[in-house]
C-alpha cells in the first residue's frame, strides 16, 4: 500500500479533553434524568380516609427520599417533637406503587389533618410489618399502634426473606439478617408484629384544613 493511501486511512487521534467532558455531560444528563422520573407523594390515609397530602415546593434535593418517591421538604430540627404531627411511612403497602420498585410499595398514614392548608412539619416514622402472617393494609394510626403492641415467635424455619418488609429494610433501614432484628426484640424474645421506628427526618408538607 502506498504511503499516501495509508495516511488517507489512518485515523485521526482522539483529543481525551473533548472525550472527558462529554463524557461528564453525559452524566449530568442521566443524573438529571434520573432525578426526574422520582415520584412525588399527593394523597395520605387519615382514620382509614384518603385525604389529600401536598408537600411543601423546594428544590428536589432537599427531600426526603425513599426509592423513588419523594416525601417532602426535610426540616432543618430532624429530631422528633412534641408539637409535630406524625407522618407513618408504612411497607408494605397498596397506596403508593412505582414499577419496577416493589419494595417500595407503602402506604402513608397521617396521625391527624393540619389546622389550616399551610404547611407544616411531620415527624416521619417507618412503620414496617415483620409478622408474616400480617396481612392487613394499614389505613389508620389506630391500626399502627395496636399492631405495634402486639408481638410474635419467629418461627424456627423463618428466613429473611419471609419477612414482608424484607426489601425495604435491606434497602433503606441497612438490615439483612433476622440477627440484625435483636435489638427491637422484647424482653420475653419475641418481635413486634409491626416495627415503628423514627426515620431520623422531619419534613414539611400541608393537607386539607381539619
Amino acid at each position: 500500500m502506498a504511503a499516501r493511501e495509508e495516511d488517507r486511512l489512518r485515523l485521526p487521534p482522539i483529543d481525551w479533553r473533548y472525550m472527558a467532558c462529554g463524557l461528564m455531560l453525559a452524566a449530568i444528563v442521566y443524573a438529571a434524568g434520573v432525578d426526574s422520573g422520582r415520584l412525588q407523594i399527593d394523597s395520605a390515609y387519615y382514620q382509614g380516609e384518603r385525604v389529600p397530602f401536598t408537600a411543601e415546593p423546594g428544590n428536589r434535593s432537599a427531600q426526603l427520599r425513599v426509592g423513588p418517591w419523594l416525601l417532602g421538604v426535610r426540616a432543618a430540627d430532624s429530631k422528633p417533637r412534641d408539637q409535630r404531627r406524625n407522618l407513618y411511612v408504612v411497607f408494605p403497602g397498596t397506596q403508593h406503587r412505582a414499577p419496577g420498585w416493589p419494595d417500595y410499595d407503602h402506604n402513608c398514614v397521617l396521625s391527624d389533618l393540619s389546622a389550616t392548608a399551610e404547611p407544616v412539619e411531620w415527624d416521619v416514622y417507618w412503620a414496617v410489618v415483620l409478622d408474616p402472617t400480617l396481612q392487613q393494609d394499614f389505613r389508620s394510626e389506630q391500626e399502627l399502634v395496636l399492631a405495634a403492641q402486639s408481638s410474635f415467635v419467629p418461627p424456627d424455619l423463618l428466613e429473611f426473606n419471609d419477612l414482608p418488609a424484607e426489601g425495604f429494610l435491606r434497602a433503606q433501614m441497612k438490615l439483612r439478617s433476622l440477627g440484625d432484628l435483636a435489638r427491637f426484640r422484647r424482653k420475653d424474645g419475641t418481635l413486634p408484629r409491626l416495627l415503628i421506628t423514627p426515620a431520623g427526618y422531619a419534613v414539611r408538607g400541608s393537607t386539607e384544613p381539619r
